[in-house]
């Protein structure tokens, strides 16, 4: 099988580690906006907010490590989660062949429309409509001078009586480094080794 020759990496600003303070920041921001909700709506938020408490401690870009992603299994769909597991193999594949020089399949942060990601981040709003739910989650990038903010939709589906994440729409302020959904992206990646 021949492979297509990989196209050049967006030219972006180099991720920098988060400071424990802007952390910390995050999870607090994110605690504070799930007391607006109620019901099934604080269930919707509180997997989000998980989710993004997970993400943000371990800032790591591209796909998510094993351990990461040992921690998302309980938070996203059965689907999400193959496709997640697919692109991990796709990506062992990839360096594999490549060699250890290569490139990530995947560069950047994946769950946020931001390449650099998030520092800290909010659930907004939940709304549902019987087996399925969207949350607007605001984001914001502090770091070295730079100031981001930027919303993005996260996609739930109930999954025997629990909300877990299926996708996640980049929405972004025209920044976004991402195709429109994860699943594409995720998609995209493992197409490339195919």
């Amino acid at each position: 099988m021949s492979r297509l020759p990989r196209p050049p990496a967006l030219s972006t600003p180099a991720r920098r580690p988060l400071r424990t303070g802007s952390v910390a920041l995050g999870m607090l921001l994110a605690l504070s906006g799930c007391n607006n909700f109620s019901g099934e709506e604080r269930q919707q938020a509180e997997v989000v907010g998980d989710f993004y408490r997970i993400h943000l401690k371990h800032n790591a870009p591209g796909l998510p490590s094993a351990d990461e992603l040992r921690q998302f299994e309980p938070l996203v769909s059965r689907s999400l989660y193959a496709l997640l597991s697919r692109a991990e193999a796709a990506d062992a594949r990839y360096q594999a062949a490549a060699g250890p020089q290569a490139a990530p399949l995947v560069e950047g942060d994946l769950f946020t429309s931001l390449f650099e990601g998030a520092t800290s981040f909010a659930v907004q709003s939940c709304d549902s409509e019987q087996d399925r739910a969207a949350c607007q989650v605001s984001f914001r990038y502090q770091q070295a001078g730079s100031d981001e903010s930027w919303n993005d939709k996260v996609l739930l589906v109930r999954e025997n009586r629990q909300w877990r994440i299926d996708d996640i729409e980049f929405i972004g302020n025209d920044q976004s480094s991402q195709r429109e959904y994860l699943t594409d992206n995720l998609s995209d990646a493992i197409q490339q080794t195919e």
